[in-house]
């Protein structure tokens, strides 16, 4: 039996440049670019949390043009796409009919940690896994706190690895889900 692998793409608990915790923008290319994962790796959730009213009226406009029969059908509905103030609604979502593993993302390494193939061998054994990755620079202590483990960072050898969340969410998801 194989577990599921949902991702939340948190824009609220997130830190700025300074260290102070903000709610993010939403983008409609992470959004989109999002979905697009999704439906390429059979991923049948992706949550966009953000609190913001403004930002919730964005998001809705965005996921519904995602999800329009007017989309291209080569392309494929983005029905993956679920917007939610909170993460507790999108763990509270993910969590029928148990719980998922919460893994937090970061370019900062952090104890718990796990590797790409601990996530692949918990999705194998039928675990779910919510996958939590933030906007801005990181997400929030209170997250990382909340969570069960973090993701080893993404390290391509060369010291740097402060990515933008679409090119981020692309390489976690390819590494935890690619063949």
């Amino acid at each position: 039996m194989n577990g599921t692998l949902r991702v939340a793409l948190v824009h609220h608990p997130v830190i700025n440049r300074n260290g102070e915790e903000i709610a993010s923008v939403i983008d409609e290319f992470d959004v989109f670019d999002g979905g697009r994962l999704a439906l390429t790796y059979g991923i049948p959730t992706l949550y966009v949390v953000n609190p913001v009213p403004a930002q919730r009226d964005k998001a809705a406009r965005i996921i519904a043009h995602a999800k329009s029969d007017a989309r291209d059908a080569a392309r494929g509905r983005m029905d993956a796409l679920v917007w939610c103030a909170s993460l507790e609604d999108a763990i509270a979502d993910a969590s029928r009919p148990e719980p998922p593993l919460l893994v937090a993302t970061s370019a900062v390494a952090r104890e718990p940690s796990v590797g790409f193939e601990d996530v692949r061998e918990r999705l194998a054994g039928g675990s779910d896994v919510l996958l939590v990755i933030g906007k801005a620079w990181g997400l929030a202590p209170s997250v990382l706190r909340r969570c069960d483990a973090q993701l080893q960072p993404i390290d391509a050898g060369t010291g740097f690895n402060h990515l933008s969340v679409r090119a981020a969410m692309a390489i976690l998801i390819d590494r935890i889900r690619g063949r």
